[in-house]
């Protein structure tokens, strides 16, 4: 038997789950949210299930709520000096006409809710035949069982980090009219990085043809897989541009153990795809760096959200996917694994709407804690099939990470919008999808209108209305409007 005991505080009684041997252990759980996300899914044991949730759940009380009431007042009154009526109008100013203030991102949320929420609707009566009552300490292993969480698992046995890693950049430069090439390891007194680093160059034109490899040379990507704990916790992924032509991303996987092969998760090597999506934008971008960073989030998202749903595509996962051992390709069965399923985006709008909903209609001045945690629960519930534990709090989950980065993730849905539009395209007769999404002509188009664009800034449409009393207006938006069909197109073929 394993018996759980709570890292800092007393055991937890009766939190036992059998497991194939005959004697007794005892581990210990720090209550980090990533623990619940990798427990509390493949636990099968309900009362497991519900300990280990009410205690995670037990460390936001009312100084945590408190401190997230002071960080709401300052944003609130600083809007307000700006001349927007809430922070989220001021962040979600430069983003698309479609979410340019808090109610229309409120109605994008609930439009595509409507399209979402047969399938998570359809999903949840599946689960509750199985559970009876579907509480939510249950909801999320019950997910992992109807999302196929276990064939995921076994398509990591097809995704060794470095040549998954190798296999993905090559699928983008296709996809972008791109090469990397790899780099020999250099020591580092020759190149400044350690020997962890994996070093491109990337060059102008595609992979494959006559004209492979063969152009001027955009820039340089350092990509840092494995992260250096040293008793911290692990940092997010993320891009960074060092200088013009040069990127380093870190990924911040854990490292194997001695002598073993890091396997990477679908979603690893979804994430792995979205970093390196910013980079070719980075590089391909002829603007300068200020001028990069000063573009609306819907659209610096942009290419890494494409980069992210392509490696998703169940025609694109046999091309990057082999076996660790035999170098065989998956089986038709795993390929449709690493596609979203309606959770995903079920839970993505529910910490969204939190944010959003803090960030807006919310009085941060004239509330209490348990105000905030009331309302942060009724806005998350708007888009949950399950009923809220009594216990729980949507800042202690992804929502949290939300609310602390501002009100603007609605651009992040845009962004799947757009992507679902761009590759939904229909193909000539005889050709695949496949083939058209990495064509030289697919490329190419992406390449002259998306990533070597040197797009007008949006940075000062923040500040409109101090602008406008001095007769300045707001310049359009850089993309096309959004089409109509986007939002049920999105949502069809879910896994």
């Amino acid at each position: 038997m394993w018996e759980l005991v709570h890292s800092d505080s007393p055991r937890i009684s009766n939190a036992k789950g059998s497991v194939n041997s005959a004697k007794s252990h005892s581990f210990f759980i720090s209550w980090m949210f990533e623990a619940m996300n990798y427990i509390v899914p493949y636990c099968s044991v309900s009362s497991t299930r519900h300990q280990l949730f009410e205690a995670y759940y037990r460390r936001f009380g009312s100084d945590f709520h408190a401190s997230a009431l002071e960080l709401l007042r300052a944003r609130q009154q600083l809007a307000k000096q700006l001349g927007f009526r809430c922070w989220a109008d001021y962040e979600l100013r430069p983003l698309s006409e479609v979410a340019q203030d808090s109610h229309a991102a409120s109605k994008l949320f609930e439009d595509c809710w409507r399209h979402l929420e047969p399938a998570v609707a359809s999903a949840v009566q599946k689960m509750k035949g199985k559970a009876g009552v579907l509480q939510q300490p249950d909801e999320a292993y019950y997910w992992t069982l109807h999302g196929r969480a276990v064939e995921a698992l076994k398509l990591a046995e097809y995704l060794p980090a470095e040549q998954a890693l190798e296999r993905l950049v090559d699928v983008l430069g296709r996809a972008c009219n791109i090469t990397f090439r790899a780099l020999p390891a250099r020591s580092w007194w020759q190149t400044g990085w350690h020997s962890g680093v994996r070093c491109f160059e990337v060059l102008d034109g595609p992979p494959l043809g006559i004209a492979a490899g063969g152009g001027r040379c955009l820039g340089y990507v350092y990509v840092e897989l494995y992260g250096t704990w040293r008793g911290t916790r692990p940092l997010a992924p993320g891009a960074l541009l060092l200088a013009p032509g040069h990127v380093y991303l870190g990924l911040h996987l854990q490292a194997p153990s001695m002598g073993m092969t890091k396997l990477l998760t679908p979603e690893d090597a979804t994430m792995m795809a979205h970093e390196l999506g910013h980079a070719v934008h980075m590089l391909c971008f002829s603007g300068s760096a200020q001028e990069f960073q000063d573009l609306p989030l819907d659209l610096l998202e942009l290419p890494s959200t494409f980069a992210e749903v392509l490696a998703t595509k169940p025609e694109v996962v046999g091309e990057y996917a082999r076996h660790h051992q035999s170098g065989d390709g998956p089986p038709n069965s795993l390929l449709q694994v690493a596609q979203a399923n309606p959770n995903f985006f079920a839970q993505k709008l529910q910490s969204w709407n939190v944010s959003l909903g803090l960030h807006s209609d919310f009085d941060a001045f004239a509330a209490t804690p348990s105000e905030l945690q009331d309302r942060a629960v009724s806005l998350w519930q708007r888009y949950s099939k399950v009923a809220a534990s009594g216990s729980f709090s949507p800042l202690g989950e992804d929502a949290g990470g939300c609310l602390a980065l501002g009100a603007n993730q609605v651009a992040y849905l845009l962004c799947y919008l757009r992507t679902a539009t761009l590759l939904r395209g229909k193909s000539a007769q005889g050709k695949s999808a496949l083939k058209r999404w990495l064509s030289p002509d697919a490329a190419g188009k992406l390449r002259a209108q998306l990533l070597d664009q040197r797009f007008n800034s949006e940075r000062l449409a923040t500040l409109l209305p101090t602008l406008q009393e001095e007769g300045m207006s707001q310049l359009p938006h850089p993309l096309p409007p959004l089409p109509s069909e986007s939002k049920p197109g999105l949502f069809q073929n879910l896994r």
